[in-house]
């Protein structure tokens, strides 16, 4: 459907629609409720230690700006961040806001309301993880922006739970007829859902920048393709500098602070249904652009955040039925979530035999001859960083017999190596954090060669391996290789092989350097086409 084309009787539903939604007063579990008045009441707290705690109740954090908006609409002021809004607010209103919020148990929410809550938390994440320390001045209203930019759908989905399934069947591919029956009320109308979005945000006087990234859908949605457009191009950045320059327009909306909850809530919308598809790439791309910074790099950070979020879920009561899109970052390439969430779990746990069985796999030089064919193929058939990764593990693991091994890559941001994708090992590891490797002993030492052997802890003291590397080894022999694709260090394999291992230990190393030959030149292919 065309921008200008409108569904009949849009203005009318809208308008109905509307007034059914804002006068809707969303529950928050008890304990997040009686946690909140805790802090409120505590004279040893601040507004600022409230908006903190805030920010991790989405509901309440949606409760406090919509009571604060009504204040401020009348003085035509912007809510900015959550500690205006509790400043506006007063102390007594506030307590009292946070006092009567209706509470309800997890097992009495639908499922479909609160996992679009914890969409809205992942987008908040990947804020943080992309734009906290680059505009650090700006956090506090980037922070409540990109968590409340869905909250206009929120409501709906509270109201209509069904059409969050629908939408979910539909990205993957499990629409039906009786689904396609329901979507003739024009509910799933990206105009008509944006166009009520934007009615609510201006109803409850929410924070600018979210209706700057509504605008960027609508109104501005051309600019917004040309820079898509030029995104794509992302392996020749002086073209893409150079189409910039030629369009002033453009250039000016791509470098707007407010396009940042856009593009958060964009990497988690398209990561809830799969990381490799089209849309989500798309969003990664101009997350690129509007950084500078590579796809790959922008990828990996993107699948860090989502790591980051799942731990922070995982210690909350009653999130075990909600899908956390880190879980599919250790399926095997190609893998796609299927519904409903009591089969994702049958997934992973099937994924996890498989890999439990590979580790104690015997050499297979078929597969592994498969696996370095593929890392060398051009142009790239994988979709992602973390597909190259997993190709290389199951290289390492199933081609070679390895015991266990992992992959870290180095981290701008962090500027230390983070465990990105590992093989054989019983807990999760993803995400670990193993020191800084450039412009340091420790660094220089694992340049020196193309392989390391490391004969226990006992041989290892001596050397400069983080102690982290150290309580990961379990006192076993293991390998050290450098990954450093174009002669710069990216990133450290390590592998360990059990005794017995068919593989003869004077052809491990030719074997592993061999390995990870293909993976650094699978990087660079891969660098090349995004």
């Amino acid at each position: 459907m065309s921008p200008d084309r409108k569904m009949p009787g849009t203005e009318d539903t809208i308008g109905s629609l509307r007034q059914t939604l804002s006068a809707i007063v969303l529950p928050v579990e008890q304990t997040q409720r009686d946690r909140l008045v805790e802090i409120m009441d505590s004279e040893l707290l601040s507004l600022t230690d409230l908006a903190r705690e805030l920010i991790r109740v989405p509901v309440a954090a949606l409760h406090i700006c919509r009571a604060a908006g009504e204040t401020s609409k009348a003085r035509d002021i912007d809510i900015l961040t959550l500690e205006q809004a509790c400043g506006l607010l007063g102390t007594q209103r506030l307590g009292n806001i946070l006092k009567n919020m209706p509470t309800s148990d997890v097992a009495d929410t639908p499922l479909p309301y609160r996992q679009l809550l914890s969409i809205s938390e992942h987008a908040y994440q990947q804020a943080q993880g992309f734009f906290s320390h680059r505009m650090a001045r700006l956090w506090h209203e980037m922070s409540l922006a990109s968590l409340l930019f869905l909250s206009p759908c929120w409501v709906l989905i509270y109201h209509r739970p069904q059409l969050f399934e629908q939408w979910d069947a539909r990205h993957l591919g499990n629409k039906t007829h009786d689904d396609a029956q329901d979507d003739s009320d024009g509910m799933f109308d990206s105009n008509f859902l944006l166009a009520l979005a934007q009615q609510l945000a201006q109803d409850w006087w929410l924070p600018p920048w979210i209706l700057q990234g509504y605008r960027s859908l609508g109104s501005s949605r051309r600019v917004m393709v040309k820079a898509l457009h030029i995104a794509r191009d992302a392996s020749h950045p002086r073209d893409q500098q150079a189409a910039l320059d030629q369009d002033k327009t453009l250039s000016r909306w791509l470098t707007q602070p407010a396009n940042s909850p856009l593009l958060a809530n964009g990497i988690a919308l398209g990561a809830h249904h799969d990381w490799e598809a089209r849309h989500t790439r798309r969003w990664q791309q101009l997350t690129a652009l509007y950084l500078g910074s590579s796809v790959v790099e922008i990828q990996l950070t993107s699948h860090m955040n989502a790591v980051e979020i799942a731990r922070f879920a995982a210690h909350a009561p009653g999130n075990i039925d909600l899908w956390q899109p880190a879980e599919a970052l250790v399926w095997p390439e190609g893998s796609r979530r299927i519904r409903p969430a009591t089969d994702v779990r049958a997934v992973a746990q099937a994924n996890d035999v498989r890999g439990s069985r590979q580790s104690t796999l015997t050499a297979n030089a078929a597969a592994w001859r498969q696996e370095c064919r593929q890392l060398l193929a051009t142009p790239s058939p994988f979709k992602s960083v973390l597909a190259i990764l997993n190709s290389a593990l199951q290289a390492l693991n199933e081609g070679l017999g390895a015991r266990q091994c992992w992959i870290a890559l180095y981290n701008g941001k962090e500027q230390q190596l983070i465990l990105s994708a590992s093989a054989g090992f019983e807990r999760q590891m993803v995400g670990m954090m193993l020191g800084p490797c450039r412009g340091n002993a420790w660094g220089n030492w694992l340049m020196k060669r193309r392989c390391h052997t490391i004969l226990g802890h006992a041989a290892s003291a001596p050397l400069p391996v983080p102690q982290k590397i150290r309580e990961l080894t379990d006192n076993q022999a293991y390998h050290l290789l450098p990954l450093a694709p174009k002669g710069v260090l990216m990133g450290a394999v390590y592998v360990s092989f059990e005794q017995g291992n068919p593989l003869p230990e004077d052809r491990r190393e030719p074997a592993l350097t061999k390995t990870i030959d293909c993976l650094n030149r699978a990087l660079v292919i891969f660098s090349a086409k995004h």
